[in-house]
């Protein structure tokens, strides 16, 4: 395959072993606080440039806001009625470089636009674009259609999906049966998604360690203080403190950039916040029907919402509510009842209810602080603030504002730059074409995929059905999977096709420290719905042996899974079942 530039293949270091280099240096370079995608795509880059640096972060990498979005990668059709071209342009190229550069991760996704009317929300995109506030209406077939145009000329340098084509209502409701007969036409086109945002962030952790072996990737490690010019840091796993001195501090927490600026001494107010909830559907019959395409529809009140199949299941999102604080946001009753209805105006004679739901998610995007009442007004682009040097803290903390999924690599360029020219360095190499992880010699093309299951079925004997799992689920890098020293590794009896080696391998190399790390972040269990009492069993108990867990500690993991599944995701882990109001309907 014809690849510009390799990223070296991941060296497997152990969180352990990142404790260790951390206990050893007085001084690292950059320190990045927060290991979501905007952190861990600048983490990548400099890593890539030889510059040492430390990316910490309170909880496990990508488990906060990173964790939370729509599953898209995506051009950001909407933002070109506010008038955002340079980000939606910036957001198709990244959305191409992804498909290129991630392809085990992120796959093409047809769009489905329904529309009622020929004609209508002309005015208020217009309205919209100049920056005004129009009362919410339908938009009529002209006016996506003129949107869909746009974005193709975009979309036409390094064009990897066709360009919109219309539908006719008779040919939407025989693609999608029981959609509402009162749809007149649908545009069609072509963004991307991604299953596992998480698995794309940590390989970008996994390919920095190995570009640079003087760098170190840490979760569950948090900034308390400054002390006499030095960050002191925390290792919530074992409660030692550390303590370093750095030339620059990174700020990419996300909708805790303030809190994180404060612990160092700057007192700031940057990004506001807005919450974004999804809930995970048990409907085979609809998920079927979709064939594997989202609908992006606007549900009456001039926004958009989402139905797709993902993970067996089906994802309806989201919301877009203003919040004060980040912390604990769940996805509430009003919010799913929200959904609900806005599902019930595309299927209109679709049976949902709570006892549908499996799993609900909600983050909350670190906009810019706004004065603006509607958080769809507020700017997706993103900027980086500078806080000077202070007396009490020699360095400086440019702080990573806003920001997308689908352009972190862009952002975390950006970034880079600005940093390597603080320290006065060059850069080596662009990010552009690197390869991510399990992308590496795979491309969409269905020889390469082919080839790969091949090889890994070579080295399991001869298990096709087994290697076309992990290729599917790792991509490439399937071959370090199987490659752990053990003969014949079992099965969890909860999950089948999940083998107590790569539950192993992602309590090592891929630094997981808690069952929810595997069950929420590693793999699409809870996700999927098929996260029971009986699988987080197996999973403790495999991950005990590596940590050296008791049996109480394993009880522990076990209790605050459940915790975790009720609290944030609203789910009762011994029942499956959503945990809301009485109400069924």
């Amino acid at each position: 395959m014809d690849r510009s530039v390799t990223a070296t293949a991941p060296t497997g270091r152990t969180r352990s072993e990142g404790i260790t280099a951390l206990a050893a240096r007085s001084h690292i370079p950059v320190v990045i606080v927060g290991a979501g995608i905007n952190g861990l795509g600048t983490f990548h880059d400099l890593c890539q440039q030889g510059i040492d640096c430390l990316i910490v972060d309170k909880g496990d990498f990508c488990s906060g806001t990173s964790a939370a979005p729509s599953r898209m990668v995506h051009g950001g059709l909407k933002y070109m009625e506010t008038g955002e071209f340079r980000l939606v342009a910036e957001s198709v190229r990244e959305r191409n470089r992804l498909l290129k550069n991630a392809p085990h991760l992120v796959r093409p996704l047809e769009m489905i636009i329904p529309t009622e009317s020929l004609f209508g929300g002309e005015f208020a995109s217009l309205w919209r674009f100049v920056g005004g506030t129009p009362k919410p209406a339908p938009r009529g077939r002209l006016i996506v259609k003129a949107g869909l145009a746009a974005y193709d000329f975009y979309s036409r340098k390094n064009r990897v999906a066709p360009a919109h084509r219309m539908i006719s209502g008779w040919d939407l409701c025989a693609t999608l049966p029981g959609i509402n007969p009162g749809f007149r036409y649908a545009g069609s086109y072509y963004d991307a998604q991604i299953t596992m945002p998480e698995r794309l962030a940590l390989e970008l952790a996994l390919d920095g360690l190995a570009a640079n072996p003087g760098s170190i990737a840490l979760n569950y490690v948090g900034v308390r203080a400054i002390s006499e010019g030095r960050l002191v840091l925390r290792d919530d796993v074992t409660g030692t403190d550390y303590t370093v001195s750095t030339d620059i501090v990174i700020n990419a927490a996300g909708p805790w950039i303030d809190r994180a600026n404060a612990a160092m001494g700057l007192n700031s107010e940057l990004v506001g916040g807005a919450k974004g909830s999804h809930i995970l559907l048990n409907l085979p019959a609809l998920h079927d029907c979709l064939l594997g395409k989202m609908i992006y529809f606007d549900p009456g009140d001039g926004r958009i919402c989402l139905v797709t199949a993902l993970a067996g299941k089906v994802l309806l999102g989201s919301t877009d509510i203003p919040v004060s604080s980040a912390d604990d946001v769940v996805c509430e009753d009003h919010e799913v009842g929200y959904l609900f209805s806005a599902l019930r105006r595309v299927f209109p004679k679709l049976v949902v209810s709570r006892r549908h739901i499996v799993f609900t998610y909600s983050g909350v995007r670190p906009l810019p602080i706004s004065d603006a009442t509607n958080p769809a007004a507020v700017s997706r682009d993103h900027s980086i603030a500078v806080g000077e040097p202070t007396e009490d803290r020699p360095f400086p903390i440019f702080s990573l504002i806003g920001g997308k999924w689908t352009t972190y690599r862009a952002f975390g360029a950006e970034a880079c730059d600005k940093i390597l020219a603080h320290l006065g360095h060059s850069r080596r190499q662009p990010t552009d074409d690197m390869v991510i992880g399990g992308g590496r010699e795979l491309s969409a093309s269905v020889a390469d995929w082919e080839s790969l299951t091949d090889e890994i079925a070579d080295g399991l004997g001869g298990d096709r059905a087994r290697a076309a799992i992990l290729a599917q689920r790792y991509g490439s890098r399937a071959r370090e999977v199987i490659a752990r020293p053990t003969t014949q590794s079992p099965m969890l009896p909860s999950m089948p096709d999940i083998s107590e080696d790569e539950i192993a391998f992602m309590a090592t190399v891929e630094m997981c420290q808690t069952v929810a790390d595997i069950a929420l972040r590693r793999l699409p269990i809870a996700l999927g719905g098929v996260l029971t009492k009986e699988v987080a069993q197996d999973i403790a108990r495999v991950m005990g042996g590596v940590h050296g867990w008791s049996d109480d500690q394993c009880r522990i993991q076990i209790s605050n899974l459940a915790e975790i599944m009720a609290c944030r995701h609203r789910i009762d882990l011994r029942t499956g079942r959503y945990v809301g109001a009485a109400s069924t309907r």
